[in-house]
């Protein structure tokens, strides 16, 4: 028998259950968790499909929460609370009428709400104390355990069991609601600057007095862009002009940067389009600038072959920032001096202070900053060679990966770089689950020395 093919949203990545499930309630979600013999374990769910490892991927049960969509905010008490197949961008847009929203507001904006409880994304910190995971704001899930029973798990009456939720990957059970905490909307200002990455600009030169960045480095070119972003008073107005540069932004982005690197992928072409990035942005810096809202972070990706990319995630403690910047420099024109390939995109530095709201939390002890790698070819072999080197580079500077984010993961990496807390999170599954019934092969291999 042919078994269905679910492909992630890059193509890079295929799950082929023998069931796929679609629950229409909780019942019958308790009633897939229980039949092992019409569902075939592991079981595990799928979302948006915006994961770039196979976190999500299933030989037994494929199971779709589409039917779990109910959005309802508590103004009063400052909460949402979702279907797990809620995208962030449609609790945005639900909560913009009442001049709300999340406190983190993530780029991917197609994560679901149950992917994003128990995995880790993000967006740049803002402040000295702001979350910048977007797992830290939720307070509240409902999940169907192994054994087939509803938990109930709260941050007020079991933050310690929340930590763990918030890293569990979906191996500690199947989410199907979750509670958000939500802020008063506000405005940024958003500015930008541009420096010469071979005299490493320090932390304090990127941020300049800034309240978040968000640094677009480009190796090859020995420049880095720096993204400046100012919370403005909450009745900051946001002009028609400050709208259409912010729809510019996004579009080299999130459409322009990936259609056309994939429509010429050569050298050559990339060279001319790290001059072009600079241009762009050196233009909206001439140009002033612009406000938004923070919640308009969130972007629409499309499952198009001339939109989509690869990227890798990696968290790098900020006080290794000028230390860093020159070995990944010298890394990246080594590789190409080596294989004549190097990345077509930039790469993207968000700095997100300390949070210790999640076990595998990336930034558990100290401020962060990313150093997430971009490439528009997902499949190409000298692009997944360039992540298992790079990997091993950054493991030397006590960084921490996304189990649903860093590619070409292997067990001994994760172990190297997660150590106890990820044996925490090993031993809470042996214990909830130990006939393996959300345990898929990916997470058996990163389970193993």
């Amino acid at each position: 028998m042919t078994r269905p093919v679910i492909r992630n949203w890059n193509n890079s990545i295929l799950s082929t259950p023998q069931v796929v499930a679609v629950p229409k309630d909780v019942h019958e979600l308790i009633e897939i968790v229980k039949d092992k013999d019409k569902y075939p374990s592991p079981i595990r769910a799928g979302g948006s499909f915006h994961s770039l490892t196979a976190c999500f991927a299933s030989e037994g049960t494929q199971v779709l929460l589409s039917k779990f969509h109910d959005i309802s905010v508590d103004a009063s008490a400052m909460t949402v609370t979702v279907g797990a197949s809620v995208e962030l961008i449609q609790i945005r847009d639900a909560l913009r009428p009442h001049g709300m929203q999340l406190e983190v507001s993530p780029e991917i904006g197609n994560a679901t709400a149950g992917s994003v409880a128990c995995c880790g994304t993000k967006d740049a910190s803002l402040g000295r104390h702001g979350p910048g995971q977007v797992s830290s704001t939720v307070i509240g899930v409902r999940l169907v355990n192994a054994d087939g029973e509803v938990e109930d798990i709260t941050e007020q009456a079991d933050p310690e069991r929340m930590r763990v939720i918030r890293s569990s990957y979906g191996l500690l059970g199947l989410i199907f609601e979750v509670t958000f905490r939500i802020q008063r909307q506000s405005v940024l200002s958003y500015r930008y600057k541009i420096f010469d990455l071979a005299s490493q600009p320090s932390r304090a030169e990127l941020f300049d007095g800034a309240d978040g960045v968000l640094a677009f480095c480009l190796p090859y070119a020995n420049r880095v862009v720096v993204e400046q972003r100012r919370i403005l008073p909450g009745d900051a107005r946001i002009s028609r002009l400050s709208r259409l540069k912010r729809s510019t932004r996004d579009t080299i982005w999130a459409d322009s940067a990936s259609f056309f690197t994939t429509l010429i992928p050569f050298n050559w072409f990339f060279r001319i389009f790290d001059r072009a990035i600079v241009a762009a942005f050196t233009g909206l810096s001439l140009l002033g600038g612009f406000n938004a809202r923070r919640s308009d972070s969130n972007i629409n990706y499309k499952f198009n072959r001339t939109h989509y990319f690869d990227f890798t995630f990696w968290a790098i403690p900020v006080n290794r920032w000028e230390q860093f910047i020159p070995t990944f420099v010298a890394f990246c024109r080594d590789y190409f001096q080596e294989t004549g390939f190097r990345t077509s995109l930039v790469a993207s530095a968000y700095f997100i202070n300390k949070d210790e709201n999640a076990v595998l939390s990336f930034s558990a002890t100290e401020d962060i900053f990313t150093m997430d790698i971009a490439d528009s070819r997902p499949n190409d072999p000298l692009w997944l060679e360039f992540n298992r080197r790079y990997n091993v580079l950054l493991a030397q500077f006590g960084a921490r990966p996304l189990l649903n984010q860093t590619k070409q993961l292997s067990g001994k990496i994760v172990h190297q770089t997660l150590g106890a807390d990820w044996g925490q999170i090993l031993s809470q599954r042996d214990k909830s689950d130990p006939g393996g019934r959300f345990l898929n092969k990916y997470f058996t291999e990163l389970s193993s020395h």
